[in-house]
């Protein structure tokens, strides 16, 4: 137990620092460290517990592991930062942001483009299981691209490779299950992993004259343009195709049917029958949508979220 360890850190301090050491010179990372334990817990309170959709997995890694992880979180994060290579448009796991800076930085533009006589589109894109389907060789060519190297690049693989988990529920564990794909659940480089993974998504949508910002998996796209112009919906279309392509390629999976729109406007009835076609999935704007835990509106009054706080108070 990590309380443990705290309470007799004296003693394993100088054991620690040589597991830690001998992982980032040899560029191992110990097998033992490599299996999660997994914990489904029900979503909500109110929620029925015999249906398995309503179960989030929580995963557990050992505590030590951790520890190694977040000494080379440091160095990492360090590096990337001091090289301009993390996406700025990206709020999640970086100093000095949250989904505060994430929502403000789009609200506020949305606001000026309004101030402006302008439209806007704002798109939230919703993906399946991301975290869990990070291809690793695309991962480890994009750490390359970056400048991580040699012994760097290696501890890298050796993480991600041969990792397993076994499900804890009522007392019984079961068999453990291989991992192939995906950057570790609960882990403190995961979501590092995942933002310089995702980083290459941010030129797709700006070729198409959009803007964007992110909070870790969660993508927010928007444009603002005069009422009049004609082009909105092919752009709009066009952008959402190339951004498909890249998941696809990426291994990630766009989920269509949770993709959500929203019209900002001065005139609203403009966008009555304002429709984007997809393939086969066909996207309408909506009133409201909840973003990053709060419900935006298409007035940006906020009216339907203060509504939704009064009720929970």
């Amino acid at each position: 137990p990590s309380h443990l360890l705290q309470a007799i850190s004296p003693a394993v301090v100088p054991a620690l620092t040589h597991i830690v050491n001998t992982s980032l010179h040899t560029g191992v990372f110990p097998s033992t460290f490599k299996q999660a334990r997994i914990t489904p817990l029900l979503k909500k309170p109110t929620l029925n517990p015999t249906l398995l959709e309503n179960y989030r997995p929580v995963s557990l890694l050992p505590f030590i592991a951790k520890t190694l992880e977040r000494v080379v979180f440091n160095q990492v994060s360090a590096f990337l930062t001091q090289n301009n290579l993390l996406d700025s448009n990206q709020s999640g796991f970086r100093s000095g942001h949250s989904t505060e800076t994430a929502l403000l930085s789009v609200v506020e533009a949305l606001r000026l483009a309004r101030a402006a006589s302008k439209s806007s589109i704002l798109i939230w894109l919703d993906l399946s299981a991301a975290f869990d389907t990070v291809n690793h060789q695309i991962l480890l060519s994009t750490l390359l691209e970056n400048g991580i190297s040699g012994t760097a690049r290696q501890w890298f693989e050796s993480y991600l490779s041969d990792r397993s988990f076994k499900v804890s529920w009522r007392g019984e564990v079961s068999k453990s299950q291989h991992l192939a794909t995906g950057v570790p659940q609960g882990s403190v480089l995961g979501p590092l992993l995942f933002s310089v993974y995702m980083a290459s998504l941010g030129s797709v949508i700006q070729k198409h004259g959009f803007s964007y910002h992110c909070y870790a998996d969660d993508t927010q796209l928007y444009l603002s343009f005069h009422p009049d112009d004609p082009t909105i919906a092919a752009r709009i279309s066009a952008c959402l195709t190339d951004i498909s392509c890249w998941m696809t390629d990426h291994h990630l999976q766009l989920n269509l049917a949770k993709t959500e729109l929203l019209v900002v406007s001065t005139n609203p009835s403009l966008y009555q029958n304002f429709t984007i076609q997809l393939g086969s999935s066909t996207i309408t704007p909506s009133k409201t949508a909840r973003n990053l835990g709060v419900v935006i509106d298409d007035k940006l009054n906020f009216s339907d979220h203060i509504a939704k706080t009064a009720v929970c108070e």
